[in-house]
């Protein structure tokens, strides 16, 4: 299957924005900043934060205005600046003038008389009006102060101003409305400004969010920006023929309704992740030509309580608007959980939101031309009234595909990539068992990137081959430091797993054995690779299997003598079959074929549930017994294979050593053996399992 991320190019807009010159310009990201502007390590500013601002901005001016300190001014009258003048204690004055010949004068005085004067001149009768104009603070010898003052400028005046020996700066443009206008007011306007775009703008958005706040968040996307076909699926072709129908019906819908049949109104799509439910429901409004909706489940949910059912309203009142019309509903499980106690729980929020649902795809207001699709992964833990027939009457499954399925989606996911004209995709189709449609459209992309990275025009078979192994198993850890006693330890180790898969009819085929960690794999991995798609195994197979895994252990002993952590994951892997193969296979002959014990429960089973065990003291002992007989059978069935093949062991051994990884071929080169001896093509593996940490598909070890 295809990828199913959304990656096409048109890109979803809501209802009504359809306006010329929008049709390609993608919306800019929510929360991701544009180029060169990333975010910074220091937090975003909040409201307290932006109202704290304004008010040290208002500080600040006032303190630029004022000053710090409140500094007196004295008002002087005509007689009394003429004093000061006269003892030559104007010290500036800065004249400013109203009219031709009124002005206003301020500046600063000296508040003793200037050193030089001749003390003859003090008086020293009663003070004069300019002594008693000098505050009893300023007659303290602590320098200057202010004054400001309105004169009558004459002769006279002129006379003393020249005499007094002050700083004199005269401007006769009648520039203090300017100055007053530009110093005083200006900066007010502009914080009070500030202070009323800050708040009304929060305002008005508050208020237009409580009116948005129930609207759905369904895009609507044009049929023409739905740039996905049948044909880009691959692999899926019992799904897109049953889901065809509803292209069919709304293309056509009259020929339905004269026969009488109804097309269903609701259509859920359901399996594993990555298999292509969101591209398939896309391909249906595409090639239906019909506006489609896409919400995701969660975004009915909300902290408010009655949003998620207004939506739910609001979205199909929209669709009605628009029939005939798709409305596709991403991870319904989000919303559409079971209302009963058991799995999935209760939430009343997320109950009303399901209830508003149920009632809007079968309830007493005809929805004619308005079909629902959904993708979920887990359709178990969905509202049975959901699943009914009226609202969701058909269930598609969409299952990992075959290894058909596979080659068709490698082509589609291939010619997107630069690859060389000789691969064999059949090779990588085969060797990927139980990959989705993710997962090989994720292997063809790290096949490029790694021809990038390795100064190739091209993609070759070897990355395809590397990618694969990267994407099932992990990427390799060249830069761990292993000892050499570890890394002859686990040589022989992978080598006696090796030996003991090929020397047994009944095992999975061999298909890489690498001393270096990968992955899960502390130290390295032996991986084996079925050549079909099968879905059963025997109970030979199994027992195969199960010496193959004590293959490790089995070296271990025969090599050094002694045993080590190595074989720890083997051992659990061991046991595992070993206990299925009792109390869920029925493949004991002591047990017999009862279902001993609930090994696997369901995962949304609460925890804390009492678990009740069927089984009595004396069955569950009978069970031990038979496991650990079992696993005794397959660690002496390795002992004895190893034992026979000690040579080929050390040859394998040391080739390890030496290049590390080895493949099937290169193995079969080194041991003297056919291709037919060592693929066993009569018992093929399982197709599901193939990663190092499962049941069949290939084992690793680990310290």
């Amino acid at each position: 299957m295809d990828n199913e991320k959304k990656n096409e190019n048109g890109d979803p807009k809501r209802l009504g924005d359809e306006r010329p010159g929008r049709e390609n310009t993608p919306p800019p990201p929510r929360n991701n900043p544009p180029p060169g502007k990333q975010k910074s390590g220091a937090p975003r500013p909040t409201r307290a934060g932006l109202v704290w601002l304004v008010v040290l901005l208002v500080i600040g001016a006032l303190v630029m205005l004022k000053g710090v300190g409140p500094e007196k001014m004295l008002n002087l009258s005509q007689s009394e600046f003429e004093s000061l003048l006269t003892k030559k204690q104007i010290k500036t004055a800065n004249m400013t003038g109203e009219t031709d010949r009124i002005f206003t004068v301020d500046g600063v005085f000296l508040k003793e008389p200037a050193p030089e004067m001749p003390v003859a001149t003090v008086p020293t009768a009663a003070p004069t009006a300019a002594d008693k104009a000098v505050p009893a603070d300023a007659k303290k010898n602590d320098g200057t102060g202010r004054y400001k003052t309105r004169v009558i400028f004459t002769e006279q005046l002129n006379g003393m101003l020249k005499e007094s020996g002050a700083v004199i700066k005269v401007d006769t443009n009648n520039a203090g409305f300017w100055n007053i206008l530009f110093v005083g007011v200006l900066p007010l306007v502009v914080i009070v400004g500030l202070i009323y775009f800050v708040t009304m703008r929060q305002m008005k958005m508050s208020g237009r969010g409580a009116m948005d706040f129930g609207k759905s968040k369904a895009r609507m996307i044009p049929p023409d920006e739905l740039h996905v076909k049948f044909d880009d699926i691959a692999g899926a072709d019992e799904a897109k023929e049953e889901i065809s129908e509803i292209v069919e019906y709304l293309k056509d819908p009259l020929r339905f309704q004269l026969v009488g049949g109804q097309i269903p109104k609701g259509c859920l799509l359901t399996g594993d992740p990555g298999t292509g439910k969101t591209m398939l429901a896309k391909a249906v409004a595409c090639e239906a030509g019909v506006p489609f909706f896409s919400i995701s489940g969660s975004d009915f949910v909300e902290m408010f309580v009655g949003v998620g059912a207004s939506r739910v309203r609001d979205m199909f009142e929209q669709a009605r608007k628009n029939t005939p019309c798709l409305i596709f509903i991403d991870e319904i499980d989000a919303v559409g959980r079971s209302r009963f106690s058991g799995w999935g729980g209760g939430h009343d929020e997320r109950e009303q939101t399901l209830n508003a649902m149920l009632v809007e795809m079968d309830g007493l207001e005809s929805r004619a031309g308005v079909i629902v699709l959904a993708a979920t992964n887990r359709p178990d833990v969905l509202d049975p009234a959901l699943l009914r027939p009226g609202r969701f009457d058909r269930q598609v499954v969409m299952d990992l595909p075959d290894i058909t399925g596979r080659r068709k989606i490698l082509d589609v996911h291939v010619k997107k990539i630069k690859v060389d004209p000789a691969i064999d995709l059949d090779v990588i189709a085969r060797t990927t068992p139980g990959f989705s449609g993710a997962d090989l459209a994720n292997l063809c992309n790290e096949a490029a990137l790694l021809a990038a990275r390795r100064n190739r025009e091209m993609v070759v078979q070897d990355d395809l081959e590397e990618a694969r192994d990267k994407v099932s198993y992990g990427t390799e850890r060249r830069s761990r430091k292993i000892t050499e006693r570890e890394r002859r330890l686990t040589a022989y180790h992978e080598a006696g797993h090796a030996l003991v898969a090929l020397h047994n009819e009944h095992c999975t085929p061999v298909h890489k054995v690498t001393i270096i960690p990968r992955g899960q794999a502390y130290l390295g991995a032996t991986f084996t690779m079925p050549k079909e798609d099968v879905y059963t195994k025997s109970k030979l197979e199994l027992e195969a299997e199960m010496a193959m895994t004590m293959g490790g252990r089995a070296a271990e002993e025969l090599v050094i003598g002694d045993i080590t952590t190595g074989a720890s994951s083997d051992i659990n892997h061991l046991t595992s079959i070993a206990r299925r193969m009792v109390c869920i296979f029925g493949m004991s002959e002591k047990i017999g074929p009862a279902k001993c014990g609930d090994f696997q429960p369901h995962p949304h089973v609460r925890i804390d549930m009492p678990q009740q065990d069927p089984c009595s003291p004396e069955t569950a002992r009978e069970i031990d017994l038979e496991v650990r007989r079992l696993v005794m059978t397959a660690m002496n069935e390795a002992r004895e294979c190893l034992k026979l093949h000690r040579d080929e062991l050390e040859k394998l051994a040391q080739a390890l050593l030496e290049r590390e990884t080895l493949s099937i071929d290169e193995i079969n080169v080194l041991l003297g053996f056919t291709p037919e001896a060592t693929a066993h093509d009569d018992v093929p593996g399982e197709a599901k399992e193939i990663r190092p940490t499962t049941d069949a598909g290939s084992v690793g070890n680990s310290l």
